[in-house]
């Protein structure tokens, strides 16, 4: 009896081993983009599900997580650096300067040299016009992620990079805590996500060298006291909120694991809404800058209708969209 109830949980309930990231890697995306517009639209107004929905953002810090994981993989594949990096352009431009028109020209009245400045990344980077500090983050995380796998590859580089994520959060916890920063900078929402993409390429090491789940569990039993040490003092400053959330990444990671185990019958479509995952993050983002600037006004008794709208309406958008400059470039 005790046998059978220690066999069910290890089926349905313990990850064993990396290959379920592998396995659910497109309804992770789906899911983190679903939290991500249930935080842009502030649904629902209901609980606990309201409760879920402010904490979106952590949907970021998986799509950051398995776009590291995928691209480990996309390295191994590529023939040459010249495929790998026309993959990526594929995969990310011509969707975000198609969307990215109707965003430039009805939403911010630009012009075609301003267009050009928000959607080549550039103003990003040169503190200009830009549109979403996501994209242009990805974008750099893709250059820099060849050079990665080759330290990756190179086993006796493995303390350097751990060394480099603790670094990465000390900068990042001393410009929260004395607060050094804007709220809302940009270029921070990047610096602090940096070890969730380098997580994400670690887990695919670890598959590929086939070493133990434990691991991941290690690193998931090591954030959460940090979590338990940072978070309570977020609502004395803004930042503090994010930066603590972005060390149950791996809790995250696990808990959507089992959802997608618990909830199969919805997989396929999930696996749908997470490979239109860039189109549809696009295409609420039009959405979500009209509310905040107050270009839309949502009545409060029609709050929850109308946002569950805005997020059916989006993810439809988007899969239409995937769809469409799927067969116009097959090979993305």
């Amino acid at each position: 009896m005790i046998a059978s109830i220690f066999g069910l949980l290890r089926k349905h309930v313990v990850m064993n081993d990396y290959h379920d990231i592998s396995r659910y890697r497109s309804e992770l995306m789906g899911w983190a983009i679903v939290w991500v517009m249930m935080l842009h639209f502030t649904f629902t107004q209901l609980k606990p599900l309201g409760f879920v929905a402010q904490y979106g953002i952590a949907g970021v810090d998986i799509f950051l997580f398995v776009s590291g994981y995928g691209l480990f993989f996309a390295l191994e594949k590529s023939t040459s650096l010249r495929s790998y990096y026309k993959r990526r352009w594929l995969r990310i431009f011509p969707a975000y300067y198609i969307i990215g028109a109707f965003y430039s020209f009805f939403v911010f009245n630009d012009g075609i040299i301003d267009y050009l400045f928000r959607y080549t990344t550039l103003g990003f980077w040169t503190d200009s016009l830009y549109c979403d500090w996501y994209i242009p983050s990805l974008v750099l995380l893709y250059l820099l992620s060849p050079c990665l796998k080759v330290l990756f590859d190179k086993k006796g580089w493995a303390v350097i990079l751990s060394l480099t994520v603790i670094a990465i959060y000390l900068v990042a916890y001393l410009l929260v805590d004395r607060e050094l920063i804007y709220e809302k900078e940009p270029h921070f929402f990047l610096l602090y996500r940096i070890p969730a993409f380098l997580f994400g390429m670690t887990c695919a090491y670890w598959l590929k060298t086939k070493a133990p789940i434990r691991y991941f569990y290690i690193i998931m039993f090591i954030g959460i006291p940090f979590f338990l040490v940072l978070f309570p003092r977020h609502h004395d400053i803004y930042n503090y909120k994010y930066l603590s959330l972005a060390f149950l990444l791996p809790v995250f990671v696990y808990g959507l694991i089992l959802l997608c185990r618990i909830t199969k019958p919805l997989n396929g479509i999930m696996a749908r809404v997470g490979n239109a995952s860039l189109e549809i993050f696009l295409i609420q983002g039009i959405f979500f800058y009209a509310i905040v600037h107050h270009l839309v006004a949502i009545p409060a008794p029609w709050h929850d209708a109308i946002t569950l709208g805005l997020m059916l309406l989006c993810t439809l958008l988007g899969i239409i969209s995937h769809h469409l400059i799927d067969k116009c470039l097959p090979k993305r």
